[in-house]
C-alpha cells in the first residue's frame, strides 16, 4: 500500500458525464432523438444540447434556469404594497 486509503467516495457528489463530455442530466435530447429518428428531432436535440452547453458555460444549473424562466413568466418579485387602512383614526 502507498499509505493513501481509497478515496473514491469523494467524487460521489459530482454529476455523471455522458460520453465523457456532456452532463448526463442533460442527455435527454439525445434519448429523444434515439427514440424517434428524424431530422426535426435531431435538430431539436442539437438545439437543446447547445442551450445546455451555454447554461453550463455560464454556470447556471438547469433547475435554476427553469426557476428563473418560471419567475420571469409570472412576473419578477415585487415589493409588497402597504395595506390600506380600513378605518380612519
Amino acid at each position: 500500500m502507498s499509505g493513501r486509503p481509497d478515496t473514491g467516495w469523494r467524487f460521489t457528489a459530482r454529476y455523471p458525464l455522458a460520453f465523457w463530455l456532456l452532463d448526463a442530466r442533460l442527455a435527454w435530447p439525445l434519448l429523444l432523438w434515439l427514440a424517434h429518428l428524424s431530422r426535426w428531432t435531431f435538430a431539436l436535440a442539437l438545439l437543446a444540447c447547445a442551450l445546455n452547453a451555454l447554461l453550463a458555460h455560464v454556470a447556471l444549473p438547469p433547475a435554476m434556469a427553469w426557476r428563473r424562466i418560471k419567475a420571469a413568466g409570472r412576473g419578477w418579485p415585487r415589493e409588497p404594497r402597504r395595506p390600506k387602512r380600513r378605518f380612519a383614526r
